[in-house]
């Protein structure tokens, strides 16, 4: 039972026409594959800038970049939400180490050739997973274009972290599951690669591959591949090595995860799968319409274009699942249709159930990410068809034939219930009904079906090699242009120049800036530019950009109060909902003690009036009051709030902070880093220190060298007592869990590396 369930099949050793698709051979096509529909990006005359990719992606790396060339590590950012974490994000790729290749390289060509070696790299990991599961090299070749080819995976160069985790992902899979049947001497290199994913920062993709990776586990126990304990001690040992590689991401992520906004309540499930989305599998453009710059999306589902594989996958999978009796697939069929179930959310109850079961569930926004699961096992499934029908013998070969039409002529007949479905039950009017585009999208799907079957099914008959190879060949290139045809290009390109920073070209009358000022976009133009995309796309971004919109302020290097992250400090993601939580409230009081200089002009989005009433980044001289969270933040909305003469502190601090009559006190220098500020004040009587930035607990105060509490200042801010007399102050962020998740990681690091070298050296 154990050889049955790891054995690979030695059908292609040997000069025959499957070991034709070599791994070299599938390298080379897979790039040239990847040439042919990217050639602009990869030629550096187009960049990427789709969606999040220009409004997250690049202003993440830009910051990244220029943080890298002045010697620092990101810790902090001081531009965005009056400061926040930066490496804490995760999905800011800080300590990935491949993310030297946009580092060192010209960014607007080297971030999206990052995301496409990452797409070569999924299609390379699926290919020997496959073939190590198969035996089978054009089976695996098979696999390998279509996880590198499809929907989903297409629609993620959006992300450059989620990418960047979806090319580990065959990888991670591959050797944990070898990991499980040769123990020890396999689990460093898993780790390793394991380590690499985390460090990707893309949680739900993590997560779904290592839900995967124990699922395939139970099914070990199911076929007794190895004792049990062993097999419970071999994942432990797993999962711990991988965590202690990555701890020096995983402390300040999970530390920034307990005080973010996100908890087991953050928020509704947005964005599932609609009911009837697993119709788009095999009609992709089915209860579809063009957004922005004309990529199509379903209703109410704008997280992913597509997840379309290709009918030819889809239908290998389906008679997978019906006609192969093995363990394997038993479990892949399982999770196949649970993740399915997952993506469409509460609609569908087993969301739900999961979700009060497994509370921290409602930390993901959107359930339809469990679709990557499904994207994943189907270029599996259809592999494993694919391959026992090339070891069927030539007897049963009309039998054979016969299944696989009617396989295919139930997949034709699905499709045309579907259509029928788009056709006289349409759930939107025009312009939302495109019937002409849903029904080009499925007779040319069903063309392609037709074609794929006809070539599967003549594929045994074929006796010369030569005539074999290129037949096989012909079906991955049907399988590759199904894919690349199914909808209107889901990754528009422009030109590079739209990337380089425009700050030279905009007109401040008061210019913000870091250490002194920052802007605001009103909540009226940031709906704007959320909701009102121009048709011109390189218009669009330009606009964006000029209006500071969600973090393109980044590269311009220009400070503002608001920004888009994942994860928010709680405190301050409180405060911007005051001034962000409707379009039509003005805090004038509150702008004030932010320091915002510029102020987005009424019913403009690119032009700014200036404000001349703002405060520093550091005041002085304010009365303490000493309220709770409520009050406090009632207090910050309401016209009396006065922020020179009044500083909010929490009751904690009654009674350790006494000021009576405060005076201002006197700065005599100052020096304003990204990550300390050092100020040389003078004062007659003791006065509180006011600082205009994120309250952080990792960030600490010092008067004269000597350690004093930091305070929660209007609720969201600083402020720390100094007393009377001459001294010198600063604030240094030291990121405590980075420290000591750097000395957990590098030990963890040197141990494996120490123990595969003995074992190395034993087995020579």
């Amino acid at each position: 039972m154990i050889s049955s369930y790891f054995s690979v099949s030695k059908s292609d050793e040997g000069r025959t026409p499957d070991s034709w698709f070599s791994p070299g051979r599938f390298a080379a096509l897979l790039a040239l594959l990847l040439f042919a529909m990217f050639p602009d990006v990869i030629l550096g005359q187009r960049v990427f800038f789709y969606r999040d990719f220009q409004l997250f992606a690049y202003p993440w790396a830009y910051h990244h970049r220029e943080s890298f060339w002045r010697g620092e590590i990101p810790l902090w950012n001081p531009l965005s939400n009056c400061g926040l974490p930066f490496l804490a994000q995760w999905n800011t790729m800080t300590l990935y180490p491949l993310s030297l290749l946009y580092l060192l390289f010209p960014l607007s060509w080297s971030l999206g050739v990052f995301c496409l070696l990452h797409l070569f790299l999924g299609g390379l990991g699926m290919y020997h997973l496959t073939w190590r599961w198969t035996g089978n090299r054009w089976a695996a070749a098979l696999a390998g274009v279509v996880f590198a080819f499809n929907g989903l995976t297409l629609n993620s160069l959006t992300w450059t972290n989620n990418i960047a985790a979806l090319g580990w992902m065959p990888w991670v899979i591959q050797l944990g599951e070898q990991a499980l049947r040769e123990g020890r001497k396999r689990l460093i290199p898993v780790a390793l690669i394991g380590a690499l994913q985390m460090l990707t920062g893309a949680p739900e993709v993590i997560f779904l591959t290592w839900c995967l990776l124990a699922a395939l586990w139970l099914c070990a126990f199911w076929a007794k591949a190895a004792a049990p304990g062993k097999l419970v001690a071999r994942f432990a040992v797993l999962v711990l090595l991988v965590a202690g590689l990555a701890a020096a991401q995983l402390l300040p992520f999970l530390d920034l995860l307990i005080h973010s906004q996100r908890d087991p309540n953050f928020g509704a499930a947005l964005w599932p799968m609609p009911l009837w989305g697993v119709a788009n599998f095999f009609v992709p453009l089915f209860f579809s319409f063009p957004w922005a710059q004309g990529v199509f999306f379903q209703y109410d589902q704008y997280w992913t274009s597509s997840y379309y594989v290709g009918i030819g996958t889809v239908t290998l999978a389906a008679m997978a699942c019906a006609r192969i009796r093995q363990p394997r697939i038993v479990v892949l069929a399982l999770v196949l249709g649970l993740s399915l179930a997952l993506a469409m959310g509460e609609k569908a109850l087993l969301y739900g159930w999961f979700k009060q079961a497994f509370p921290f569930l409602g930390v993901m926004r959107y359930p339809v990410k469990f679709v990557v699961l499904a994207v994943f096992i189907l270029p599996l499934l259809a592999a494993l068809a694919a391959a026992e029908f090339s070891r069927s013998k030539p007897e049963p070969g009309a039998r054979r034939n016969r299944r696989l039409a009617v396989f295919a002529l139930a997949v034709l007949s699905a499709m045309a219930a579907i259509l029928w479905f788009a056709r006289f039950r349409p759930l939107y009017p025009p312009p939302y009904n495109q019937w002409p585009a849903t029904l080009q999208s499925g007779w040319t799907r069903a063309l392609f079906l037709v074609a794929f079957v006809g070539g599967l099914s003549v594929l045994p008959r074929v006796t010369r090699d030569r005539t074999h190879n290129l037949l096989r060949l012909g079906l991955l290139l049907l399988v590759w242009l199904d894919v690349f045809t199914h909808a209107p290009r889901q990754n528009p390109t422009l030109q590079p120049w739209v990337c380089d920073p425009i700050t030279d070209s905009r007109q401040w009358s008061r210019p913000p800036g870091f250490g002194a000022s920052r802007a605001m976009p009103s909540p009226a133009a940031e709906l704007e530019l959320h909701t009102s995309p121009l048709p011109d796309p390189a218009e669009d971004y330009l606009r964006k950009r000029l209006g500071l919109y969600c973090n393109c302020n980044l590269i311009e290097g220009l400070p503002k109060v608001n920004g888009v992250f994942s994860l928010h400090l709680r405190e301050a993601e409180q405060v911007s909902q005051l001034l962000y939580g409707t379009t039509n409230r003005f805090l004038p009081r509150l702008m004030d003690f932010l320091g915002v200089s510029q102020f987005t002009a009424p019913g403009k989005v690119m032009d700014w009036n200036a404000r001349t009433n703002f405060m520093p980044l550091i005041s002085s001289g304010q009365q303490p009051v000493f309220a709770s969270e409520q009050d406090c933040l009632r207090a910050l909305q309401s016209d009396d709030f006065n922020p020179r003469q009044t500083v909010y502190l929490p009751l904690e601090a009654k009674g350790v902070v006494q000021l009576t009559n405060p005076a201002p006190l006197q700065i005599l220098r100052k020096e304003i880093r990204t990550q300390k500020l050092s100020v040389e004040i003078e004062g007659s009587t003791p006065a509180l220190l006011v600082v205009a930035q994120s309250f952080y607990h990792p960030w600490r105060a010092y008067v004269n060298g000597q350690p004093v509490r930091l305070w929660r200042a209007n609720h969201a801010f600083q402020a720390l007592e100094v007393p009377a007399g001459r001294h010198e102050v600063k604030l240094v962020y030291h990121d405590t869990g980075f420290l000591l998740g750097g000395v957990i990681s590098l030990v963890t690091l040197l141990g494996s590396l120490t123990v595969w070298a003995k074992r190395s050296r034993k087995r020579i």
